[in-house]
């Protein structure tokens, strides 16, 4: 029994160190505003540099449904450091190249990092405890971004590092925790046959197979994207310009808030998915995991509302919509893709689910900042968000309802497969 939790916080740490040393190399850049780029166009600098380091991301994504879905265990730790290093030095060469370059620069950033999550995920999924292990990875998503963002605020702030040398920096600081996380992943324990048992055997997927699960299963799968592409919206637009949030809202000298308010979001969010390990039936877990996102969906609309109408402060409206489109997001991650295929019992990897609805996810996010500044909407960062969140929510709610339907009564098991074991 020791043995077995000194190997899951092993993961666990290496999880989240790795997935964190990623975010230092991809958001930290996000802790400046840019106001001086001198971009030839009139639209906000900012929102140029995001869109462009989000498409290479979401290129990423694409090229990830075939590369992490067919990546063999012995090419992961390669694979790993390849990524993060050149992303690295991208954020070198965005420090020091003219503007318009600069633009590129941050899409060549962006452009392998998108890969990161698939392989650091490969090492986790397809165990008894992923849930735990993967809502540790997960909670990087919350905790790490802010605490990236905070870190170049501080040394811009404090140790008066140039706004463009810092992403550089900032990512060179936490590179030797990735290194070490990387080399933790690759001395870390496999699953075993119990896990096997249980959650279906974890192998690569070809083309063929994953044509025959979109065959199989596309409609119920499709629901899913669509639900998961409107958490990657709300979220990414939140992560990105959080920092002028806070200005708007009057605590821009305020960096900690940053992280602060992002702690107790990853603390509950943490707590709620890990416990989907004591479920052991994976159409029940699975089921939970789309009430949460129900429950989720909820909270942002009526925080939402409530702020509007002030009725609660701009920090309780912060946590309680962080908490909202985090815990179904993260959910998504650590529990439903992962019980899907368990619950399905097919034999393949969450990889392919997960890249697909993330490639998606952030051509969604990518559309969004487009339309925003290609129709010039006259409002503030913290009016558009509080529209995006009302609209979200709804679509979400519809979504996520006839999804459940779909799975529970077109695509039970027993139809699909016939007469399951009862522990399913």
């Amino acid at each position: 029994m020791t043995s077995g939790w000194l190997s899951s916080a092993w993961i666990m740490i290496a999880a989240f160190l790795c997935y964190t040393g990623m975010y230092a190399v991809r958001k930290s850049f996000l802790a400046g505003q840019y106001l001086d780029l001198g971009l030839s166009f009139d639209v906000d600098a900012k929102t140029v540099l995001v869109i462009s380091q989000v498409l290479g991301y979401m290129l990423s994504k694409f090229a990830g449904i075939k590369i992490i879905s067919e990546m063999a265990p012995d090419k992961r730790v390669k694979w790993l450091i390849g990524l993060v290093v050149f992303g690295l030095a991208m954020l070198g060469v965005f420090a020091v190249v003219p503007p318009q370059l600069k633009v590129l620069a941050i899409f060549l950033n962006g452009l392998p990092l998108g890969m990161v999550f698939g392989v650091v995920l490969s090492y986790i999924e397809g165990r008894r405890n992923t849930e735990l292990l993967a809502a540790a990875l997960s909670t990087t998503f919350i905790f790490s971004t802010g605490l990236v963002k905070t870190v170049g605020v501080v040394l811009m702030q404090d140790y008066g590092v140039g706004e463009y040398i810092m992403p550089f920096i900032t990512g060179l600081l936490f590179l030797p925790l990735f290194l070490l996380a990387v080399w933790m992943l690759k001395h870390s324990k496999k699953a075993d046959d119990r896990d096997v048992k249980e959650r279906t055997e974890r192998v690569p997927m070809d083309r063929a197979k994953r044509k025959e699960f979109i065959r199989k299963h596309g409609v119920g799968f499709a629901g899913l994207v669509i639900v998961y592409v409107l958490l990657t919206i709300v979220r990414d637009f939140r992560d990105n310009f959080v920092v002028e949030f806070w200005a708007e809202l009057g605590y821009g000298q305020k960096p900690e808030l940053i992280t602060l308010t992002e702690i107790p979001v990853a603390v509950i969010v943490l707590v709620l998915t890990a416990m989907g390990i004591i479920i052991r039936k994976n159409k029940l877990a699975f089921n939970i995991g789309m009430w949460l996102t129900v429950l989720g969906s909820l909270m942002v609309l009526l925080a939402t509302l409530l702020f509007e109408n002030s009725l609660i402060s701009p920090v309780a409206w912060m946590i309680s919509t962080g908490v909202g489109i985090y815990l179904p997001y993260i959910l998504f991650h650590c529990l439903i893709f992962e019980r899907l295929i368990a619950f399905l019992r097919y034999k393949g990897n969450i990889g392919f689910l997960f890249y697909t609805a993330d490639a998606f996810g952030y051509m969604g996010s990518v559309m969004v900042l487009l339309l925003k500044e290609v129709f010039e909407y006259n409002q503030t960062w913290v009016e558009f968000f509080v529209n995006l969140n009302i609209k979200s929510a709804i679509g979400m709610l519809v979504l996520v309802s006839l999804t459940m339907l779909y799975f529970n009564i077109a695509k039970s098991p027993e139809k699909v497969f016939g007469e399951l074991p009862r522990e399913l």
